[in-house]
């Protein structure tokens, strides 16, 4: 079973060493048994081609849309793009629907 555990002390950023904005392990390991790592890293994330939701989301925090509550559809929005990034990178993604089961 996943569980939620917050913490004030995040583990650095597994791509720079730094202090990541969020992060999470995913229940799965990836294709070599090791954990998989969720990470929004302002140093790695800002201007990434690569991650562009990443990038996004970084912003978002930037200009204070943590504290917003007017902006709530925004970050939702925003964390489910995020979500959706990291899953490819690892070859997973987000169904809408679950598959049938036939």
């Amino acid at each position: 079973m996943a569980t939620v555990e917050r913490t004030e002390q995040l583990p650095p950023c597994t791509r720079c060493d730094g202090p990541p904005i969020m992060s999470a392990t995913a229940p799965q390991t990836d294709q070599h048994g090791q954990p998989i790592r969720l990470e929004l890293c302002p140093t790695c994330d800002t201007g990434n081609t690569q991650r562009p939701a990443a990038g996004l989301l970084v912003q978002f925090f930037a200009d204070g849309g943590g504290r917003d509550e007017r902006r709530i559809q925004e970050a939702a929005h925003l964390m489910m793009e995020w979500t959706k990034e990291c899953l490819a990178a690892h070859g997973w993604y987000l169904e809408d629907t679950p598959p049938d089961t036939a």
